[in-house]
This record gives structure tokens, sequence and C-alpha cells, in this order.
């Protein structure tokens, strides 16, 4: 009863930390401009809120139908709608436990293996980490290709009450650039798979782990091969990725800088640079759907851009709320899905596996 206790104790606190950094982060920068703030969302123009929740709910089909395509190549029979409901209960999930996108990814891997015959229980979870990989390719090849051209921002940067110098900035533009290419390493060494098992240590011991989890990691290779052998629609989703994901959702803050009436005195590149990196930092789990880090790295590039602190705070601060509101959407789907059931159960067990 008193391990039970601590238990949801210990679960509501991680939340409750989780949601309280983002909120603190939020709040914080709200209170240094709030003058301004108040002035931009009463000037408004929200007909422009149209276009810009048009291309966001786009984005979110977008990855429902590279995911769907993907669990095509490996056999994993699911429908469109399918895909397109554990997409947005996964974004969800992602906001309400604890785990960031990893969490709601753990959860659409659950329930995928509990509506999938038995023989596609491994395939099914596989496909949705190749989802992953791709969309994370696609972002990080993204930020990789504009960095150099937009260094001259970048060096413009500036923390209030901190000096930063050109090389501290330069160390920083290095480590993002490093953690790009560590990600795409990372997402590309699954595919040689081939040559980790030639090596003399690692090799026996995947035999190893293959024998004593019945043959997992062989169906993890195949699967692998077939993706592959199948390089060129991977290619093809992952340019679909950066021009229908995540240049959407610069559109989606272009329309919102419309709204402000500032879209003018920011460069197509700058507003590219500062939402890509936004997103990197948003990938961190600490943040719930990557609320709060990803709002103080699209503003503080934002304002080195040329907007002003109030302007761009405005254009972030309704981009957060229509992260938040599209995530809470997915709610719905969990609600009227036949299979919640389920769904609370997976949720316990990976909250139980996080304890």
């Amino acid at each position: 009863m008193q391990t039970m206790l601590l238990r949801k104790l210990k679960k509501f606190a991680g939340l409750f930390l989780k949601l309280a950094l983002a909120g603190g982060i939020v709040a914080f920068l709200i209170a240094r401009n709030p003058h301004e703030i108040v002035e931009g969302f009463s000037n408004f123009n929200y007909y422009y809120l149209i276009p810009a929740l048009f291309f966001y709910c786009s984005h979110i089909f977008v990855c429902a139908f590279r995911w769907f395509e993907l669990a095509k190549i490996i056999n994993v029979k699911i429908s469109f709608f399918e895909a397109l409901s554990l997409t947005w209960q996964g974004n969800f999930f992602s906001l309400v436990i604890p785990g960031g996108a990893i969490g709601g990814d753990v959860v659409k891997m659950g329930v995928l293996s509990s509506r999938t015959a038995k023989g596609e229980k491994l395939e099914g979870a596989f496909s949705i980490l190749m989802d992953r990989i791709i969309g994370m390719i696609a972002l990080f090849l993204m930020v990789l290709i504009i960095l150099g051209p937009d260094i001259p921002l970048l060096l413009k940067i500036k923390v209030p009450q901190f000096e930063l110098s050109e090389s501290v900035i330069y160390l920083w533009i290095a480590a993002l650039a490093g953690l790009c290419l560590a990600g795409l390493g990372a997402s590309l060494a699954i595919f040689f798979h081939r040559f980790f098992f030639a090596l003399p240590l690692v090799g026996p011991l995947m035999h190893w782990g293959d024998k004593i989890s019945k043959g997992m990691i062989t169906r993890m290779t195949s699967a692998t091969d077939i993706y592959k052998q199948s390089v060129g629609k991977l290619t093809v989703l992952t340019v679909i990725s950066i021009f229908f994901v995540h240049l959407m959702c610069v559109l989606v803050f272009y329309f919102l800088l419309r709204g402000i009436g500032c879209s003018n005195e920011v460069s197509v590149l700058n507003l590219i640079t500062a939402v890509a990196i936004g997103n990197v930092v948003g990938l961190i789990p600490i943040f719930p759907s990557g609320v709060g880090g990803r709002d103080v790295v699209t503003i503080t590039i934002l304002v080195a851009a040329g907007l002003s602190a109030g302007e761009a705070k405005t254009g972030q601060l309704i981009y957060t709320a229509i992260v938040i509101a599209f995530n809470l959407l997915g709610g719905l789907f969990f609600v009227f899905d036949p299979g919640r059931r389920q769904i609370a159960e997976t949720i316990k067990k990976f909250e139980a596996g996080n304890e």
C-alpha cells in the first residue's frame, strides 16, 4: 500500500516538475514583456489563424502518411485512419505522460502491438522507430543545410544580462552541428547492422541476444534489410518530411507573423533557422511536446533576426498554443478509440517500467 502510494507520488512529481518547468519558462518570457505581448494579441489579425491551423493540421496528416507508407514496406497491416489516430494519440501522450516524444512513441508501439497479428508485433513497433528516424534525419539535414548560410544571424544572438563573445557563439554553433551529425550517424547506423555483426566482440553478443530473445534481433535486422532495399522510397519520405512536415511548421509561423504584421521584417532563411533549431531543442524529453525549450530558442533567434521581443514572443506563444491545442485534440481519438482500455493498460506498463 505504502509502496504503491510512493509510486503514484513519484509519477505525479515527475509530471508536475516537467509541466512546471515548461510553464515557468513561458511565464518568465511573458513577465519580461507583458505590455508588448498584450498589445500583440490585441492587434493580431485572427483571420491568419485559419491558414496557420490548416497547415499545422496538414503536417500531422503527412506524419501519419509517412508512418503508413513505412508500415506497408514491411507488410504491417494498418489503415491510414489507424495511422492518423495513433499518430495524433502519440502527440497527446507526448504531452501528458513523462518521456516526451519517446513516451508517445512507446504508447503507439504498445497499442499497435495489441492490434497486430502475433508474427507482426515486432515489425509494427519497428515501423514506428523507423518513422521517428526518418523524421529526425529530415530535421537534422535541414538544420545542417541552413546552419552555414545563417551563421551571421546566429552571431547576432544576445542573451539578456549575459555577455556572449563570438567564440562562445561559434562553440554553440559547432555543438549544434555536432549534435545533428551525431543524430544522423546514430540514425543511419541501423542500416549497417551487418558490419556490427562482423565485429569480434559485438557479433557474438548480438547472436547471444538473438538466441535468448527467440530471434527478435534476426527479425529486426530482416526488417532493416527490407528498408535498406527500399532506399529510394525512404529518400522520398525524407524529402517529403523536410518540405511537408518541418517546413510546414515554418509556414505556420509565417502566417502568425503575417497576423502580427511583421512578416516582412524576417527573411525566409532566418525564419526557417529559428523554427528548425527551436524544434531540435524541443526534442529534449524534459520539455512536454517541446514547450519551454523551443520557445526560448525560437524567440531568441527571431529577436536576433530583427523582430522586437514583443513580436517574437507573441508569435511563439500563439504557435505554442496551437501545438498544445492539437496535441490535446489527440485525446479525442483516445476517448473514441474502441481499444482505449488496451491503450490505458499500455500506458500503465510504460509508467511502471519508468518507476
